[in-house]
């Protein structure tokens, strides 16, 4: 754990240094390119030959994984000194205002002197205090978990065939899991219960309709039993249609792959949404896909993509309040397309829908995300739903 006495002592100029270091080496082994360009032998045949080239292929490989590895650490260090440098500012800054007003920290904790200036100073002093805590030790575990991946080889050059390209993969891999960590920050509900869909009077007017019981959250039940007292059994049936036309229409985008956790599901999340937004208000569509998400035995990657897929497809509505269905597809799909949406790739990692091919993004049916997940107890929340369906 990262204390106040820790962060007042943080230099981003050693940092730096290591970082000045470890470019110099990884430019010197950019530089070999030209020696292993030359060093390829011609008119060479036979089995020696064969066991040199194969020798040559191991020895190009090691210096490429290298090269993306050492571009990694250039990248997490370099970003790691700014990080320090704009902590360090912050905490001069709150020990100076603390100083001015009659406080002192003293191991993270605001302690008053007999210059106080009163409460209001001390409570946004602490709250600054563990905000920047807070963001120290998120900067220690950030370059912890890199370096730690770096050593153990997990990142390498992503099927370079040239030590620029490999050095370009190891960056944009940091790059990637920046994105990827904002996202998750970003994209985020607490959890709720959950129940058994449709219950009591709803439950046996809209079996005898057809409607089959699911087990939703109670945030998503609250919703729809307003939705069918406003608009009755004809409300509840045109909002499952919606739901499962989404799904029918994904089916037929990008040849239906990655209908989980890839393209396809990326759709299907916005144009629900968007859908969902033409016909009952953009808030409205906004509380139910979130309460959608509040399900606790949701991983919190998959739901990070399926509220910001939401959220685009509900911005493409806004834009386009009087698109057809169809139009409405071709829109979310070029969406998708030009990456405006996210999927998750093969490392559990979301990644711009543009940065990652149909058909190779997360194998989900083969490789389920855990359905325990105490961590989303920590999610931020906003709020209860609060919308009414927009009336006919």
């Amino acid at each position: 754990m990262v204390t106040w006495a820790d962060v007042s002592q943080w230099k981003a100029d050693g940092i730096g240094q290591i970082g000045d270091h470890l470019a110099a080496q990884n430019r010197q082994v950019l530089g070999l390119q030209d020696e292993i360009d030359g060093a390829k032998p011609a008119g060479w045949a036979g089995e020696a030959a064969d066991a040199a080239a194969e020798n040559f292929r191991a020895r190009c490989q090691e210096l490429e994984d290298l090269a993306a590895r050492l571009s990694a650490a250039v990248k997490i260090i370099d970003d790691t000194e700014q990080a320090v440098r704009d902590l360090v500012r912050s905490v001069e800054t709150t020990e100076d205002f603390a100083a001015k007003n009659g406080f002192r920290i003293d191991n993270g904790k605001v302690v008053e002197t007999e210059e106080a200036t009163g409460f209001l100073s001390s409570v946004l002093l602490q709250v600054e205090v563990e905000a920047i805590l807070a963001r120290a030790g998120q900067i220690d575990t950030e370059l912890n978990s890199v370096l730690q991946r770096i050593m153990a080889g997990e990142i390498g050059d992503a099927g370079a065939t040239t030590l620029a390209a490999a050095a370009a993969a190891g960056e944009d891999r940091i790059a990637d899991e920046q994105r990827h960590r904002d996202l998750l920050a970003k994209y985020q509900v607490k959890t709720d219960g959950t129940t058994v869909w449709p219950s009591g009077l709803t439950g046996w007017l809209a079996e005898r309709a057809g409607f089959s019981k699911e087990k939703i959250t109670q945030s998503e039940a609250k919703l729809l039993d307003d939705l069918q007292m406003r608009k009755g059994l004809l409300g509840l049936k045109e909002f499952a249609d919606i739901r499962q036309d989404a799904l029918h229409v994904a089916e037929g985008k990008f040849e239906g792959k990655g209908l989980t956790d890839g393209h396809a599901d990326a759709f299907r999340h916005a144009y629900w949404n968007a859908m969902m937004t033409q016909r009952y208000g953009e808030e409205w569509a906004r509380d139910f896909a979130t309460a959608h998400e509040r399900n606790p035995s949701s991983h919190h990657v998959p739901v990070a993509m399926d509220l910001h897929n939401n959220e685009v497809g509900r911005a493409i509505a806004r834009a386009n309040p009087d698109a057809s269905p169809e139009e409405m597809a071709n829109l979310i799909e070029q969406a998708v397309k030009d990456g405006k949406m996210v999927v998750i790739d093969k490392n559990d990692t979301l990644v711009s829908s543009n940065e990652s091919s149909p058909g190779e993004t997360r194998e989900t049916k083969n490789k389920p995300w855990p359905t325990d997940n105490p961590g989303r107890n920590d999610d931020h929340d906003p709020g209860d739903p609060s919308a009414y369906p927009d009336q006919y």
